[in-house]
């Protein structure tokens, strides 16, 4: 096998396992939404509380090294637990509960525009002219797709001070996903004697240490887990999850960062897309409704989008 064949095989391999961890990152759009009567805190503790203990169980049964790691790893799972998952997750369900979903997939959206574009700034990977046409496109796609889904009369309930507040926290954990997503390619490349399977565990038990942290704090600020809520409602939570934790978190994950290390940052953010689209697609199918001309357009202009990125990368 040629060395071009063997890159090629990898990158292909790469696009699917990145098409395959945002197919099921999309579950985390549908959950909150299945679940309206909890609180943000809730779900959230209860996504990572369920990811933690996970890891734990698997470095138990699998013997996951947790000792033998310098201190700049321990610091970087520590960093990337708050910006990838607590802090970035726990912003964007407060965000749709203040502001609704289709805004906050808006403004989301355009992560693998911005992914791409910090990625290649970071890492000079192409010529941004390379990038110019499949992220310009990908942007109008994503634009369609989530306008046509935005119900402008719904933001009449909530007070401009609510909307100019889930705006900002999903703003924020646009921010903090984009930085995560490229430092984290960036920390699998230069250490490969971390794993995807480790790295995706080691992620799970600072994770789970920070939700114990900020459990008591959360706890005691207001409506930890809803009104009205009874026992029965309970095991709804439970299983959203274990949804969340185990498949969302831990495999989703595991897929991603099997997918950054043997993609270029700036073609796996355009894979991101994925998310936003299967978690419109996952919604539509639960509510039984039939999305809009408009939307359908601008998902089919999405993946023209990623399709021309992905041919500049393997043209370059």
């Amino acid at each position: 096998m040629s060395q071009q064949t063997a890159v090629r095989g990898a990158g292909l391999a790469g696009i699917g396992l990145g098409i395959g961890a945002n197919l099921i990152w999309g579950l985390a759009f549908l959950v909150p939404v299945l679940l309206p009567e909890f609180s943000p805190v809730a779900v959230t503790l209860g996504r990572y509380v369920c990811y933690g203990l996970l890891s734990v169980a698997l470095i138990v049964f699998t013997g996951t090294r947790l000792r033998g790691h310098s201190w700049p790893v321990w610091r970087s799972c520590l960093l990337f637990a708050v910006t990838g998952n607590v802090g970035y997750y726990f912003l964007l369900v407060q965000g749709i509960a203040l502001v609704g979903a289709p805004v906050v997939a808006v403004i989301i959206g355009t992560l693998p525009v911005t992914v791409a574009v910090y990625g290649n700034l970071r890492r000079r990977e192409f010529p941004f002219r390379r990038l110019a046409l499949p992220v310009g496109v990908i942007l109008l796609g994503l634009v369609a797709v989530n306008l046509s889904e935005i119900d402008w009369s719904g933001l009449g309930g909530r007070s401009l001070g609510e909307q100019l507040l889930g705006v900002g926290c999903a703003v924020l954990a646009l921010a903090m996903w984009t930085w995560f997503g490229v430092a984290n390619a960036h920390f699998l490349r230069t250490n490969p004697q971390v794993s995807s399977a480790d790295w995706s565990t080691l992620i799970g038990i600072a994770t789970l240490g920070l939700s114990v942290l900020a459990a008591p704090l959360l706890l005691v600020t207001g409506d930890a887990v809803g009104r009205g809520i009874g026992a029965d409602s309970l095991w709804y939570l439970l299983l959203g999850s274990l949804v969340l934790g185990v498949l969302v978190s831990w495999g989703g994950t595991l897929l991603w960062n099997q997918a950054s290390s043997r993609l270029p940052v700036s073609v796996a953010g355009q894979l991101i897309v994925f998310e936003t689209i299967s978690g419109l697609v996952y919604v539509f199918l639960a509510s039984g409704k039939t999305p809009p001309l408009l939307g359908v357009a601008g998902m089919a202009v999405v993946l023209l989008g990623v399709l021309i990125g992905i041919r500049q990368a393997r043209t370059a």
